[in-house]
């Protein structure tokens, strides 16, 4: 089977540290990760971390995770970037322009081919917030943070949504042509398109589908080819769990011959909560997720 099967860090990350973090995926099975620069640490203005020192500085610490991750035989296929996307406070929205670009050179330098980003939210925005607000807020994003991506190397891959469970809505980038209709305009200004690609959040995706948006198969399906990187997990429709896949109702077969379908050849990366059973399960959990989807894959692509 050639499907590499890969897990995000992030949880490993907080609980053991980064470099920990990358050995432990090794020793679980995992052939990639999703490592993460996603959470208020990862902020130039965090006094005292990695985001806070200077390029070099910065250049040095990601350079010596990524000699580890080369000693050990795994990839660093993929990071996680900004969470907190754009929002009404211009001065949140200028720090995550400084800190979208050391997410981006943190990605080069780790040798991940992507970097995935939220868009605009309506949790943050508010339900009011009109359709032109939303493109006009998106745009104001992403535009500026493309060329940054080109200029390390990587691409921006921007994120399926789901549900606001803050306002019991949809999102408005979970609906899926709105989704595409943003993704199309951004992808077509100036050269952005080699460096603007999408990242399939299945279990986001099956929460949308409360409010009459497609399954995740077919998510994918609309994506297509520009669909580059993947953030398995499975729910209950109602709640973000980000459990294992098979612990929830997702269709994973639909999911499968979707992938098969647009000729993905990416990693197959799980986003999962680690920390369902507690702090202490955490190595255990992501041991047996990674152990889940390989078996899954096996069964359907042989060994």
């Amino acid at each position: 089977m050639d499907k590499k099967i890969s897990i995000a860090t992030g949880a490993l990350q907080r609980r053991f540290g980064d470099m920990r973090a990358i050995e432990i995926a090794k020793e679980i099975g995992a052939d990639a990760i999703d490592f993460e620069t996603a959470y208020g640490r990862w902020d130039y203005r965090s006094q005292g971390q990695v985001y806070s020192k200077s390029d070099d500085e910065i250049c040095e610490y990601f350079t010596a995770l990524r000699r580890r991750a080369d000693e050990i035989g795994i990839e660093i296929g993929q990071t996680h970037g900004r969470l907190a996307s754009f929002c009404r406070d211009e001065e949140h929205n200028a720090a995550q322009l400084i800190n979208a670009r050391l997410d981006c050179m943190a990605a080069s330098i780790l040798g991940a081919k992507d970097v995935v980003m939220h868009n605009i939210t309506t949790h943050r925005m508010g339900p009011e917030t009109t359709r032109a607000e939303f493109q006009e807020y998106s745009e104001k994003m992403f535009c500026p943070i493309i060329p940054m991506a080109k200029q390390y190397g990587v691409r921006l891959a921007t994120e399926t949504f789901g549900d606001s469970d803050k306002y019991g809505c949809v999102d408005f980038f979970g609906q899926m042509n709105e989704f595409l209709i943003n993704y199309n305009r951004i992808a077509a200004m100036e050269d952005f398109a080699d460096h603007f690609k999408m990242c399939a959040d299945t279990g986001h995706s099956n929460k949308a589908m409360r409010f009459g948006e497609p399954t995740p198969a077919d998510c994918i399906r609309m994506m297509g080819k520009n669909l580059t990187c993947l953030h398995l997990n499975d729910n209950d429709t109602l709640t973000d769990q980000h459990k294992t896949p098979g612990m929830g109702t997702i269709d994973w077969n639909d999911v499968f011959d979707a992938l098969d379908e647009i000729g993905y050849k990416g990693n197959y990366n799980m986003e999962l909560n680690l920390t369902h059973y507690g702090d202490k399960f955490i190595v255990e959990l992501a041991e047996f997720s990674v152990k889940v989807l390989r078996h899954m894959l096996t069964e359907r692509y042989g060994g």
